[in-house]
């Protein structure tokens, strides 16, 4: 764990650092470039970004770790600078412009111009504060410019069933604290309220994987997850192990009407 000299924020990266080698694992990587998410969250993402941002749009991925992503966008057409706290992990410095930034601060101030599109991608559960973050990435996107974030999805029913069992959701337990720097469980509530008031409409809600993969090891969880599931009133397409969504930045004049 550090503490930043003079600001005393919580920032946990030693796991990020101790990773600083080859991937151990083909199958999640990008052309060498180790992927620090589920295997098939970057796929995702992308296709996500297809859809929602025009190929050759100026984009910022926020902590971009060594760099998978920002390539495969980069590959994909679009105009890629990347920023991260941890500097040395990022290996794609001779070929996509880097910034150094730690997201707790007024990380908007290091960048002169805006963009058209922003992927936050696994970040913002490490944050201490989500308000100040959807502020800065408002700050950040040109009118008119979306962004697409996802994090752990609290409301999945296996987290709820985590949550009643424990006290913990699932990806927030003492270890993923320690370990992966988990620090702040956000719901899609809060998540709805936080970047609603920064000034962002949301244009799309949707999530990835199975969150029930991570608790097959215990019998009960899974039992009580098949019961909150049958209590649940929230779409399918919102219970997965991550929470995934694509907000803009309205143009001048546009009204709230679009959102969902």
């Amino acid at each position: 764990m550090e503490i930043d000299p003079g600001h005393a924020s919580t920032v946990i990266v030693d796991s990020y650092r101790n990773l600083n080698q080859p991937p151990l694992s083909e199958s999640n990587s990008y052309k060498g470039l180790r992927i620090h998410a589920l295997p098939g969250l970057h796929e995702f993402l992308a296709a996500v970004t297809l859809k929602h941002m025009k190929i050759g749009s100026s984009l910022l991925d926020i902590a971009a770790g060594s760099g998978a992503m920002s390539q495969r966008l980069s590959d994909m057409g679009y105009q890629v600078t990347a920023t991260d706290y941890v500097t040395e992990n990022f290996k794609l410095h001779s070929s996509i412009p880097f910034v150094t930034s730690n997201l707790n601060e007024l990380f908007s101030n290091e960048y002169s111009l805006s963009f058209e599109a922003i992927i936050a991608s696994e970040i913002i559960e490490h944050l201490e504060n989500p308000r100040h973050f959807a502020r800065e990435c408002f700050k950040l996107l040109a009118p008119g410019g979306k962004l697409v974030l996802s994090t752990p999805n609290i409301d999945s029913p296996a987290s709820i069933a985590s949550f009643l069992r424990s006290g913990t959701f699932l990806w927030f337990s003492d270890t993923e604290y320690q370990v992966d720097g988990h620090i702040t469980p956000l719901s899609q509530w809060q998540l709805h309220k936080c970047f609603s008031e920064a000034g962002f409409l949301f244009r799309w809600k949707g999530s990835f994987g199975k969150s029930e993969q991570r608790i097959q090891g215990s019998p009960r969880l899974m039992l009580l997850t098949k019961g909150v599931q049958r209590l649940s009133c929230r779409s399918n397409d919102l219970e997965g192990e991550i929470f995934v969504a694509v907000l803009e930045k309205p143009e001048a004049g546009t009204s709230a009407s679009g959102c969902v």
